[in-house]
């Protein structure tokens, strides 16, 4: 197989997510670009240029809607551990996956024991405590419980052959913590746990499903109360209205690039085409 190119990852993310923004529309399914691709889309009208991936969000009630009819025109396919069939999927997030073409090896970060190709992330935005004291709180028993379902999705890759030198260590230590933890219950009651606050009742969101900025996650509602297109590369998908609190929160000076030397992509991913 032959390692794809930054660039051809960028274009072939792209062809999905022209996917789910025409499902969408046809649907009035309501989506904002969100994290990284959000902060692309306003500082460089497309992506960031060292960045892999594509990430969307959605209210909860609009996430629930895409993932019970999603159709990909193109072939794409939908896994969310919500659905029938995804049970063993151990992400609290629904990704679009391109399946013929493409082969991602996720190293020691499996969320599934299929193989995929390449995909886009879709997040489910959920309501928050409007006092402060108990979102924090809320957010950290979240955070923590996060933590767990990586260490649960851990087990997925023991099963898979061996690897060599350090991961060894790595892959007993894992092999010992996970040993009585069922990936798929744990995300199950995780899921749950998102949905503990309603989206529509309270005046605060959050992005549960992976929450690594934790309580920068605890955001005013309104700023997804509307949504409008906003160039993306050289096509137009929707944004929040609201998306300098959200960038603003997670970014702080958003529009400011980071130095050179940070200019670099984290995934632990390797593309490929097949």
């Amino acid at each position: 197989m032959k390692e794809m190119t930054l660039q051809e990852i960028q274009q072939f993310s792209l062809e999905i997510l022209k996917d789910i923004h025409s499902f969408c529309v046809k649907n009035d399914i309501k989506y904002s670009l969100s994290g990284g691709t959000l902060l692309g889309a306003i500082r460089h009208n497309g992506f960031i240029p060292w960045d892999d991936d594509i990430d969307i969000q959605m209210p909860r009630p609009e996430y629930e809607k895409f993932i019970h009819s999603y159709q990909s025109e193109h072939g794409y396919r939908l896994f969310s551990h919500e659905l029938d069939g995804c049970e063993d999927v151990g992400i609290a997030y629904a990704r679009v996956c391109e399946m013929e073409k493409t082969y991602v090896n996720t190293g020691i970060q499996p969320w599934q024991k299929n193989e995929t190709g390449l995909w886009v992330d879709i997040f489910p935005i959920d309501g928050a405590p409007d006092n402060p004291r108990k979102a924090k709180i809320k957010i950290e028993k979240m955070y923590w419980m996060w933590r767990l379902t990586l260490a649960a999705r851990m087990k997925y890759k023991l099963d898979f052959g061996t690897t060599k030198g350090f991961f060894v260590i790595i892959r007993q230590y894992f092999k010992i913590l996970t040993s009585y933890i069922i990936p798929w219950k744990i995300v199950s009651i995780y899921i749950d746990k998102c949905k503990e606050y309603n989206y529509e009742t309270n005046n605060y969101l959050a992005n549960y499903s992976i929450i690594h900025y934790k309580f920068k996650e605890w955001q005013p509602k309104v700023e997804m109360s509307d949504f409008v297109l906003h160039r993306f590369e050289n096509e137009e998908f929707y944004i929040m209205t609201g998306y300098d609190i959200s960038l603003s929160s997670l970014y702080g000076n958003y529009m400011e690039l980071p130095p050179e030397e940070k200019r670099i992509n984290h995934s632990n991913y390797i593309y490929y085409w097949k």
